[in-house]
């Protein structure tokens, strides 16, 4: 594959990190503990932005606004947590020793090309290619944005609970109209599976995709989040990665809710540094 080139993240910024309880959608004012910004003013991630190694996406890719088109409808959240998955040398990587196959082929794909996978055989999860031969960066929580109505749909939609497994892995599990949705805000994206419903984000629609080119999935600027307030910690659910279990590749914004698990031991190296 052609040889990558180093390159700064770039991108005008359209948000900040507020400690009010507002943001602006579509010229509206709706509630938000963690975040402001303003929809009109948002600029779509470009490649230039994507290609970086794969620790310095996993966090940069912090605070940016991962943007869902769905049945005409914008809805979006905001990226709280990520985990980098460094390639060929990472025992943790789908793509490590070189695995290439139809199923890892999106992390050997240009940097911003959405991987999307089953897991269990029925749940998704969602990775962005990035700089490095196989490297890739994978969503593992947000913060809802945008359309929090159609998002908790879409979540309980899609939960197990109402919920028929595909024989086939390739093919998406069958939905059912769900019962009840949730009280808990956070339950709607705190996990990368958890996002992948709430955003409908599916392999069949949406693996492979270029994320700098697509009009149903794509991300945008805001203002980058202070290391002062990124957690760094290992990563989670990889006890078969062997030395790579204790690399510290996971990143989440510090006292944000909608993190899936927290490490407290990492958060107070974190605070005695402050």
């Amino acid at each position: 594959m052609p040889k990558r080139k180093t390159a700064v993240p770039g991108g005008d910024a359209g948000s900040s990190i507020i400690n009010k309880e507002e943001k602006t959608v579509q010229n509206k004012v709706v509630q938000s503990k963690y975040f402001s910004t303003r929809v009109e003013n948002s600029r779509k991630l470009t490649k230039k932005f994507f290609d970086q190694t794969g620790e310095d996406l996993a966090k940069s890719l912090l605070g940016k606004k991962l943007v869902r088109m769905h049945e005409g409808e914008r809805i979006s959240g905001i990226i709280v947590e990520t985990e980098a998955y460094l390639g060929l040398v990472d025992k943790a990587a789908h793509s490590y020793n070189g695995k290439r196959t139809n199923k890892t082929e999106a992390m050997f794909m240009e940097p911003g090309t959405a991987y999307v996978y089953y897991i269990y055989g029925m749940y998704c999860c969602m990775n962005i290619s990035c700089q490095g031969e196989g490297c890739a960066v994978l969503l593992r929580a947000v913060e809802p944005f945008e359309g929090k109505e159609k998002m908790n749909l879409l979540r309980w939609k899609n939960t197990n609970n109402e919920t028929s497994v595909s024989a086939d892995k390739d093919k998406p599990p069958v939905a059912k109209v769900p019962k009840k949705l949730t009280k808990k805000e956070k339950d709607l994206s705190n996990g990368p599976s958890k996002m992948c419903q709430a955003l409908d984000i599916t392999k069949p629609e949406l693996n492979k995709v270029d994320l700098t080119d697509s009009d149903k999935l794509w991300l945008e600027d805001s203002d980058p989040i202070s290391d002062s307030k990124i957690v760094v910690c290992k990563r989670i659910n990889i006890g078969y990665a062997e030395d790579w279990v204790d690399k510290l590749l996971r990143f989440y914004i510090l006292d944000n809710d909608f993190v899936s698990v927290r490490d407290k031991p990492a958060e107070k190296i974190l605070v005695d540094i402050k």
